[in-house]
């Protein structure tokens, strides 16, 4: 088990509800959003669904954050889908001839022709309409059901209203592809999806990923062992207490505290070992409590703000 906190991470803690729920989404063809804060694990828990199915689905996953724009965004997306049918980088082979690309990777002449002729578009428009049909044509092509993630779904903001609009207007065609959407930015996801102004409303839905609960944490740190050293019970009820549910800090307070327990020369992780671990991760992000303390301090109304905060009655 790769014990990891972050991007990388392929560690789900419980989520049975949650990946249970997205199987059956998935399979209904139901298109879904995945809403919750940054470091929930909302790309790990899709990713980890999509990867049970790439045997019989066309598994299409694009982060939109890594577009600066709508033309790159098109070439992130044309290179997924052809990812899917198992040609890596497919862009940087479309210098060669469409025939030696087609028997390199065993594709028909018009499989590769359908993204070649979609990089070669300049009309942004007809870009768009051509980039985005790419894994439906795929998905009945290929005899296969498609799945396209986006991750971070809330950044296509930035690209203008007509171009969300544009993107509805061809999803809303198709028969054989369903949609995952992903977003960490809570009031603009809902904004998407649940303002009925705006292109995408009712069109997926909606699934709120929280804190995890106390049952979940407790199964994980009962059975927990790395490399032969495991958590007393008392570090675990520790743990559990200071991390309060969050995905992203229980794995991390794991790790530091099984450093803490390596440099002591013990197998054993202690409540010690814990605070030593809580006091690394507070000193490791001194830089940016300082920041956000300058932010507050900056505002008008920072006096309410800090209350509210540490929990004072506001009157």
């Amino acid at each position: 088990m790769r014990i990891n906190a972050g991007g990388l991470s392929e560690l789900i803690v419980g989520r049975h509800n949650e990946v249970t729920t997205l199987k059956a989404y998935i399979q209904m063809g139901q298109h879904c959003a995945v809403v919750g804060p940054r470091r929930y694990g909302k790309t790990t828990l899709v990713n980890t669904v999509l990867s049970g199915l790439k045997k019989d689905h066309l598994v299409i996953t694009l982060d939109v954050f890594n577009a600066s724009s709508i033309r790159e965004l098109c070439m992130l997306y044309i290179d997924a889908v052809y990812e899917s049918h198992g040609v890596s980088h497919f862009i940087k082979h479309t210098k060669d001839a469409l025939l030696d690309i087609a028997s390199r990777f065993s594709l028909e002449l018009q499989d590769v022709k359908l993204g070649y002729d979609a990089l070669k578009e300049e009309d942004e428009a007809i870009l768009i309409q051509k980039t985005f049909e790419l894994a439906e044509v795929f998905a009945q092509r290929f005899h296969k059901k498609a799945v396209v993630f986006f991750d971070e779904f809330g950044d296509m903001e930035r690209f203008g209203i007509d171009v969300i609009k544009k993107m509805r207007s061809i999803f809303q065609t198709h028969k054989h592809t369903v949609y995952v959407f992903a977003g960490s930015q809570a009031s603009t996801m809902n904004t998407i999806f649940l303002d009925k102004s705006n292109a995408f409303f009712n069109f997926a839905s909606i699934m709120k990923i929280g804190t995890l609960e106390d049952k979940e944490i407790s199964t994980f740190l009962t059975g927990l062992n790395i490399q032969a050293s495991s958590l007393s019970l008392d570090a675990s009820a520790l743990i559990q207490t200071i991390v309060k549910g969050h995905p992203f800090y229980l794995i991390k307070l794991i790790q530091e505290s099984y450093i803490a327990s390596l440099l002591r020369g013990d197998t054993h992780i202690q409540t010690e070992d814990v605070e030593k671990a809580v006091n690394k991760i507070l000193f490791d992000n001194k830089s940016f409590f300082e920041s956000e303390w300058s932010k507050i301090n900056a505002k008008k109304h920072k006096g309410l703000i800090l209350k509210e905060l540490i929990g004072v009655a506001i009157k």
